[in-house]
């Protein structure tokens, strides 16, 4: 099973992006069950600030509604996870807390990746990222 990283959904809905194309027709697919994956309840709080943030409240809920449904058993995040987000940032300060906690859940669950766009996993050993245009 692989992690699907919140920029595949974003990318899918929003403006023009050369991502745009590949993580719709992705997003559609992993919707309809088509992918083994999915994802964790951090994305889902991304995507409610990310709309909220941008004045875009409603269209958040629907994402969100969207996605809930699609993935209705998100993986959790613990403190399990946290932990080893956190050491994930002492040992790689380039990624982010939100991208750490995403990397935390693909090693803690054992996944076999993440599917995402952003390149800064690539650089986190034993992290396999998965580009929605090769998918």
């Amino acid at each position: 099973m692989k992690l699907v990283d919140t920029n595949v959904f974003i990318y899918a809905v929003g403006g023009t992006h050369e991502y745009k194309g590949a993580c719709a027709r992705l997003s559609a697919e992993l919707i309809r069950g088509e992918h083994d994956a999915n994802i964790d309840t951090e994305l889902l709080q991304e995507i409610l600030y990310r709309f909220w943030r941008r004045g875009r409240h409603q269209e958040g809920l629907q994402l969100f509604d969207i996605l809930i449904t699609g993935f209705p058993d998100s993986l959790p995040i613990t403190t399990r996870e946290m932990t080893l987000a956190r050491d994930l940032l002492s040992r790689h300060p380039q990624i982010g807390p939100r991208d750490a906690i995403h990397a935390a859940v693909v090693l803690t669950y054992d996944l076999e990746g993440i599917v995402s766009t952003d390149r800064g996993f690539d650089s986190i050993p034993g992290l396999t990222r998965f580009d929605p245009m090769d998918i």
